[in-house]
Parts: structure tokens; C-alpha cells; sequence
């Protein structure tokens, strides 16, 4: 299981950052994400959020649409299926220094590690400012509280990312929500899914309380500088 040391979230408002550090989670819906297009390289939107299920045309037999066969060579890319249900439920996304990937930290790997952790150039164009959260596990917890204040379904938990050339099938249930292609995978992704189960889903902003004693506000360029990673034999990077 990856460990959390720290999470990072990127706004290109000084503004939005401060009302983050206030405790103000503005949480768009995943349909919001689907539907959004990228003018500048951000990788914010992706068209494949929210699918339950992906079908490669090489593991499909013939599809009839009444009377008419389409075979499988005849399709030009993978079918993708989405969820109503889940498009219509609200995420806050955040990027985490996680250790995914590696089981353990040696004097070989450390510097290979901390460029792991380090955010990556791609995921500069999300934002010029950035709010390090220096306390995960009570961040997570006070936005288990806020959840359960407001008596909506939610969860948390690190993003999956997969092929889209290779997955074939339906999505885990438990990871419905948590399941990007493998082209984002630099953003190691930590996400907060609630269902308001609300008629007509928009934008949500959950209040967990003032976070401005477990975060610090930087840029993205300072935090890579100032990041340092130290073994107990003394060793850092």
C-alpha cells in the first residue's frame, strides 16, 4: 500500500489558493471534466472520465445495430462507455507525494525516488501557485468529517491509471471514479468523490475547516527546490 507524505494542489488564482488554505474545497462535477478543453496544454479535460467500461475492437466479435454487422475491423477506436450516475458526482483533485512504486528507499534509488515525487514540468501549466498540504492523514480526515456532516456518500483514495491501448473490459466498481489513462499519469492524483445526489448536478465547494495550520503556499519551481528526501542512515537527496 503507497504511503502519502505530503499533497500538493495547483491554482493559477491567488485567490482560489487562499480560499483552499481557508478550507473551501471547490469540487467540480466529473462531468464537468469530460466536457472540458484544454486551450493551453493544462491536461485538465479528458473525454474518458467517468467510463465504467472500455472495449478494444481486436476483442470483440461482430456488433448488429438492427439489421446492419459492423466488425470489429471497422472500428476506428475502442468503444468507451460512461456512466450517467457517476458523471454526475463531484470530485476535488489533488496531486500527492506518494510511494507508489517503490517498496523501499535505498542510497540507489533515493534520487530516482525523489524525481518521482517531485511535480512533474507537465503539470506546471495547471497553475503558477500551489498549496502544500504538510499533514495528509489529517487532511483526510478532516474531509472524512466534513462528508459525513453533510450525510453525503464519498470516498477517497489515489487515482488508477491504465492503457488505453491495452485495458479491455468493465472498470473495478470500487475504482469507479478513480481510473485515468495512463497519459496523466504525472499527476498522481489524489481524489475526494462525493454524491450530492442533487437533480441537477453543478459545482460543489464542501468547507472542511481552516487548513492554514497543515499547508504553506509556494510555487510549483520552490517546491521541487526546496524538496528534500532523507533516509535514517543519514543519506538525503
Amino acid at each position: 500500500m503507497a504511503s502519502i507524505f505530503a499533497f500538493v494542489k495547483l491554482f493559477e488564482n491567488k485567490e482560489y489558493a487562499e480560499d483552499f488554505v481557508n478550507g473551501k474545497l471547490f469540487m467540480n462535477t466529473i462531468r464537468s471534466f469530460k466536457e472540458y478543453r484544454d486551450k493551453s496544454g493544462e491536461l485538465r479535460g479528458d473525454d474518458h472520465e467517468g467510463i465504467i467500461a472500455m472495449y478494444q475492437p481486436s476483442q470483440l466479435g461482430e456488433l448488429k445495430l438492427g439489421d446492419v454487422t459492423i466488425l470489429p475491423s471497422e472500428l476506428a477506436a475502442p468503444i468507451v462507455i460512461h456512466g450517467e450516475h457517476l458523471l454526475n458526482q463531484n470530485v476535488f483533485c489533488i496531486y500527492s507525494l506518494n510511494s507508489r512504486g517503490y517498496d523501499n528507499v535505498s542510497e540507489e534509488t533515493i534520487r530516482e525516488f525523489k524525481k518521482t515525487l517531485e511535480l512533474h514540468n507537465s503539470c506546471f501549466g495547471l497553475g503558477k501557485y500551489c498549496v502544500v498540504v504538510t499533514n495528509a492523514s489529517e487532511f483526510i480526515k478532516r474531509c472524512q468529517v466534513a462528508i459525513k456532516s453533510k450525510g453525503f456518500h464519498g470516498s477517497l483514495g489515489l487515482v488508477d491509471y491504465f492503457d488505453e491501448r491495452e485495458f479491455h473490459g468493465e472498470m473495478p466498481l470500487e475504482k469507479l471514479g478513480y481510473q485515468k489513462r495512463s497519459m496523466f499519469k504525472e499527476q498522481r492524483e489524489y481524489r475526494i468523490k462525493i454524491d450530492t445526489m442533487r437533480k441537477l448536478p453543478d459545482h460543489y465547494t464542501l468547507n472542511v475547516g481552516d487548513l492554514s495550520d497543515i499547508t504553506a503556499l509556494t510555487t510549483p519551481a520552490e517546491l521541487n527546490e526546496k524538496l528534500e528526501i532523507k533516509l535514517p542512515d543519514g543519506t538525503n537527496a
